[in-house]
Formats: structure tokens, sequence, C-alpha cells
């Protein structure tokens, strides 16, 4: 009987995952004092960061020279986000959203504003670039999903969505290849998923998940975009069906995969991300040292992959990770930003990663070696056997193929 107390998060460490290894090559302060970093996005000619002064300073990815500040937004910016290599999008309490042109010096573009300036904490643009979605603070009675057209040159309200939510919407995230299919998290604990063919609320409301727990962050995943992660203020983490809203895994408090000997220490979730070429979900956490921790997410365990040590003193408020090229950005409360990458020539390991990676071979790694020794000595198996038993072991190693 466990008295409600829900059973600890099962982990292991599995380094491989992530080869070569991140490793820290420079970091730089982004100012000097109280100012700390909210959010860093890049591309191949800009890495961006917005922080607690209300500005967004453009860097060289490569060198960390800054190359522009941008100043328009009064109060909190709440998100930024890049299109491509030249449009960044950025929100804030001051009721705005402002598109920048990153080719030029001068001020946004253009500017949606909400109505009497309703504090806005998270917008997203859809995948053909119409429909401008954005989602506001609890204002009296209200918490409000407003729509704007993105092609046009006025900043009106196309809709407004208001009946919802009940309670700061903090994520608004469209699904990547439906430009229909809207998904909301909120405050409240729920995350609505919407169809806006024809821009109704109650009717296009498809579904709803009460996750139980205010909602820090929110994203698609799957090969399809089937499934959704949730991240709540409480450090629980869930995972859920789109279509139908029912829920696949929920974890519960991550902070307790904590575990000395692995060398994690696990304090908050930063967020999470899909990475399309191995179907892997990854969670990265920190911890109010500063490290960073990147782990898989499996069906119902995760997986300890690296810690990031020893680029900041103070709790990380934002990564930007682009596996591909093996580069990750980090921004926090100490003002400072970080660049980590793959090292292609760096083929050291820890004792513990040695350790772990011979611990956690897979039983078909296992087993081709205890089939290969035995071959060695003299135990050969005759061609029917030999496809029988691989058939058998390809089998087996799909079973453990997770989401």
């Amino acid at each position: 009987m466990n008295d409600g107390i829900p059973p600890p998060i099962p982990i292991t460490f599995e380094p491989r995952l992530i080869q070569p290894p991140l490793a820290l090559k420079q970091t730089s302060a982004f100012s000097h004092g109280d100012i700390y970093i909210f959010d860093i996005v890049a591309n191949s000619s800009n890495m961006i960061v917005s922080a607690s002064n209300h500005e967004i300073k453009l860097y060289n990815p490569a060198t960390f020279a800054i190359k522009n500040i941008l100043k328009f937004h009064t109060d909190t910016i709440t998100q930024i986000k890049a299109h491509g290599e030249n449009i960044l999008m950025s929100s804030s309490k001051d009721g705005s959203v402002a598109v920048w042109d990153l080719r030029t010096d001068a001020g946004p573009v253009q500017v949606f504003k909400t109505p009497a300036k309703d504090p806005l904490l998270s917008f997203d643009l859809n995948s053909s670039e119409q429909i401008l979605a954005a989602g506001t603070e609890l204002v009296e009675y209200d918490a409000n999903i407003h729509f704007f057209d993105a092609r046009s040159n006025t900043s009106a309200i196309v809709k407004t969505y208001s009946e919802s939510h009940s309670d700061d919407i903090t994520n608004i995230k469209f699904h990547p290849t439906n430009p229909a299919r809207l998904m909301t998290g909120s405050v409240d604990g729920l995350i609505c998923q919407f169809d806006l063919t024809d821009m109704d609320e109650e009717e296009g409301l498809m579904v709803v998940s009460n996750t139980g727990a205010s909602i820090n962050k929110i994203g698609y995943f799957g090969p399809n975009a089937e499934y959704i992660y949730s991240l709540s203020h409480m450090e629980t983490l869930s995972l859920w069906n789109s279509e139908d809203a029912d829920a696949i895994h929920q974890f519960g408090d991550i902070r307790g995969v904590s575990n000395p000997a692995m060398g994690l220490t696990l304090d908050y979730g930063i967020d999470c991300q899909y990475e399309p070429e191995s179907g892997r979900l990854y969670l990265v956490a920190g911890s109010n040292e500063g490290n960073i921790n990147i782990l898989h997410v499996k069906a119902d365990s995760l997986q300890l992959c690296q810690v990031l040590s020893g680029g900041h003193s103070e709790i990380v408020r934002s990564t930007f990770w682009d596996s591909k090229r093996g580069i990750l950005y980090s921004g926090g409360e100490d003002a400072k930003l970080g660049l980590w990458n793959s090292d292609p020539i760096t083929t050291a390991s820890s004792p513990l990663a040695a350790t772990a990676s011979a611990r956690h071979s897979s039983p078909l790694q296992l087993k081709v070696k205890s089939s290969l020794f035995e071959r060695v000595m003299g135990h050969i198996l005759c061609l029917i056997e030999l496809r029988a038993k691989y058939t058998y072991l390809l089998f087996f190693f799909d079973t453990l193929s997770i989401v």
C-alpha cells in the first residue's frame, strides 16, 4: 500500500544516445547586473536571446559577437520564435506580438496588438503562415485566445476564444503540418485542441485533456505528431494521445529521479524536444546549481544521456538544441550564455559511462556477443537454427522500441 504516493520513475544511464557527447565550448555574459535570460532560439545565421530588460540580442552563433540589439517591447518578453533565416516574432506582456526582419536594423516591420493591452504569454503561427494565435493572462474573468490574420497589414483581431480556459494561457502550439489544428495549455491544467476550419470556439473544440496541474510547456511529438507531452509548473511530466486526449503515461514528479551515483540532480524541467530522425523524445531539465540534464523519454521510464556542467551557476531558463549539427545553446538566471558542441574527435568517456554502456547493453547485443564467442569455440549452428535464432532476436529487439 503506497498511500497514494506514485511509484518512483524508473531511470537508467544510456550515454550512447548522444554521440559524440556535448562539451562546453564557450560562455559569454549577456550583461552585468540583475538581468537574466528568458528565451533562446537560433538558425544558421543568428543566435537570438530575450532577457528580463525587455531587449532581444542577436549574436553570431559561432563567435558570440553581438550583431544587433532589438528594442521595442515595454514589458516582459514572454516568447520569441524564429521563422526561417530572416523573420523573428516576439510576444510581450505589453500586449503585442512584434514581427522583425533580421536583415534590417529598423524596428518591427509589423505589430499585432491586443485590446486594452491584454498581457500576452504565448503565441504561434500556423504552418500555412496565415493565422497568428496569441494567448493572454487571466484579465478579470477572461483568459483569451486572440486570432489575427498574419497576411494583413492591419493588426485587427479577427476572432477571440474566451470560454475554453479559466486561467493564464501559457502555451499555444499549432500542429506542425495541419494549419487548422491548434493546441493550447493553461494554468487551469487543461490542454485544449481545436479545429479552426470554421473558427467557432464551441464547435471547434475537439478534445480536452485534464493534466491536473498548471501547465508550463506542451508540444506535439511522434512521426505524425500524434502524441503530446506536457510539463507542469509542479515539475510533473505526462504523455497524451492527441487524437482522443487519453493519457499514455503520467510520470509524476520528475525531481524524484535525482541520482547522485549518476551525477544527476534534477530540480526543474526546461522543455522537451522531439527528434524525427531517431523517433525519440528528450527531456531537457536543470538543477539549481546550473547543470543541464538531457534524458531520453521512453514509454514509462527515463534514460539519462548526459549531464552538462560548468557552463552556469544558477537556474537555466532556456536551451536551444540542434542535434543535427551537434550544438546546444543555453541561457540562465546568471545572465550567461553557453555554447556546447559535439567534438567528433573526442573518443574518451567517463568510467561511469563505460560501465553503464556495458551494463545496459541490449539483450540483442549480449546474445550476439555470446553467439560469436560460441562460434569461436566451435559451437557452430546449422543455417536453419541461425535463421530461427536471429529472427527471434530481431523480433525481441523490435519489442524494445519506444515512443
